[in-house]
């Protein structure tokens, strides 16, 4: 009893806030696994009064457990409940049914997925159907098909990946027949207009694909991309700059910060301008749930370089977790992204202090030094993850992400003034297109060159156990050198 006495002692706020978010996380987690029972809270309840009764500062210890417990709880409100009133309950049937599609059409090269709401039911449906006719968000349709349950695809848990969008039902080839449009959400509806015409003028001023990489870098669009250059990409590790991801926002908000020097505007107005910037690209960008982790992400980034005290910092990443997984609990375990997003930031914040000491020996001029301990810092982090989730390993995507980093925010702002002066005359949007495509031409013959080698990527996978292991094996790297940085050390 005295251990626990001493351990909530020694806990300052800031970490009885942060252990109190870390044990509703981990409750979430558990719930995936376990199923929850109201039993659960009469054993909190008799634990909590009896630390009470016995010492009230001991009471932190069982309110961590009942968080937890919330946790479990909290993930068990997210399964849905499969009744006749689920479209769902009618899979491995044929159904006629009339839905709306609620999320913005995902188009390929051969076909294009829709993700549609029943308006007689709860729950969605995925349809993969033909190429045309084309459809919009906020087309309500007339669907006939035979609805699936979707299975996992070999050892992607595609159920899970989908389950986190509360899809639970897939139908191949349906009939469509469209019945009227513009009945979802209006704002949402006009932003993708607005998405779709940044996408024509970019079209009209630069060829492809630089084109579709200029979209990919400024506002996520990855529909236009060749399928052997995305390959490219994953081969060498930079998928990350098509994808808008933490490093595009940190771009985003790093110009921002350099106008407001330029312009003398103090810090405090600082962060209104970057919150207003970061808003107004993540409406453009569609507000996609990718979009918004990556914005959190970004401002943690910045956070961290601003305040200068990783405590803090730690704090505000747990709270932008907890966050999440309130809204969805499903993107902890079963969404990459957000897995990814999380640790390459911790990784940033945390192991880049670590591994500046051993890259000293590289040239400060054009940050190289910074560019390469950051990159290598996400890298290193993100590896375990990456070898458990996709079994790929890139041997070339350190030198190749140093090749092509600094290159990419100058292409973000040429792209930017691009589209701009397209909207004052398209021969403008050409002229500054020219030099668009120039650097971007730049990024794609670097990636060419060194996909083509031999041992660019290897394919290499671990099971969960070793992910863990070399996670465990990061973390005492990380506390070894730099104790003063982790939660309980400060």
């Amino acid at each position: 009893m005295n251990l626990y006495y001493n351990i909530t002692m020694q806990l300052q706020k800031s970490q009885q806030f942060f252990y109190s978010c870390l044990f509703f996380i981990i409750g979430i987690a558990l719930g995936e696994v376990l199923k929850f029972d109201f039993s659960y809270f009469s054993f909190f309840l008799f634990f909590f009064f009896l630390f009470w009764f016995i010492n009230k500062r001991l009471c932190i210890i069982i309110v961590f457990f009942g968080l937890l417990i919330f946790g479990i709880f909290w993930n068990s409100l997210f399964a849905p409940t499969i009744t006749d009133s689920h479209i769902a309950f009618y899979n491995e049937q044929n159904k006629n049914f009339q839905a709306i599609i609620t999320s913005e059409p995902d188009v390929r090269l051969d076909k294009q997925k829709l993700t549609v709401s029943p308006i007689d039911y709860a729950g969605k449906v995925l349809l993969s159907t033909q190429l045309y006719p084309e459809y919009e968000y906020g087309d309500k349709l007339e669907i006939d098909c035979k609805l699936q349950t979707p299975e996992p695809i070999e050892n992607f848990k595609y159920d899970k990946y989908l389950a986190k969008s509360g899809i639970y039902s897939v139908c191949y080839q349906p009939q469509i027949s469209l019945i009227e449009k513009n009945q979802a959400n209006f704002i949402i509806a006009k932003i993708l207009k607005f998405k779709k015409y940044v996408e024509n003028k970019i079209n009209q001023s630069v060829s492809e694909p630089q084109a579709s990489l200029t979209a990919g870098i400024l506002i996520g669009s990855r529909q236009g991309i060749p399928a052997d250059l995305l390959d490219q990409f994953n081969t060498t590790g930079i998928t990350h700059i098509i994808a808008i991801s933490g490093y595009n926002i940190t771009i985003i908000v790093v110009l921002l910060m350099n106008l407001g020097k330029y312009f003398s505007i103090n810090r405090k107005k600082m962060i209104w301008l970057i919150l207003i910037g970061l808003t107004f690209f993540v409406i453009i960008t569609g507000m996609s749930a990718s979009v918004v982790r990556a914005a959190i992400m970004g401002m943690i980034v910045v956070f961290a370089r601003h305040i200068g005290r990783p405590s803090k910092v730690r704090n505000v990443l747990i709270l932008s977790a907890v966050i999440m997984v309130l809204v969805n609990p499903r993107i902890l375990i079963w969404d990459a992204g957000f897995q990814l997003s999380f640790i390459s930031t911790i990784g940033l914040v945390y192991l880049t202090p670590v591994l500046q000491k051993y890259f000293k020996w590289l040239p400060e001029k054009f940050a190289i030094q910074e560019n390469l301990t950051s990159t290598m810092s996400a890298i290193i982090m993100t590896l375990p993850l990456i070898l458990f989730q996709f079994g790929r390993l890139s041997i070339v995507a350190p030198i190749v992400n140093l090749l092509v980093l600094p290159i990419i925010p100058i292409a973000m702002l040429v792209g930017f003034i691009m589209f701009l002066s397209s909207l004052v005359h398209q021969f403008f949007g050409q002229i500054i297109g020219w030099f668009s495509w120039l650097l971007l031409g730049y990024v794609i013959k670097v990636v060419e060159i060194f996909s083509a080698l031999p041992f660019a990527a290897i394919e290499i996978s671990i099971s969960w156990y070793v992910m863990v292991i070399l996670y465990g094996f990061l973390l005492w790297l990380i506390i070894k050198n730099r104790s003063s940085v982790l939660p309980g050390t400060v």
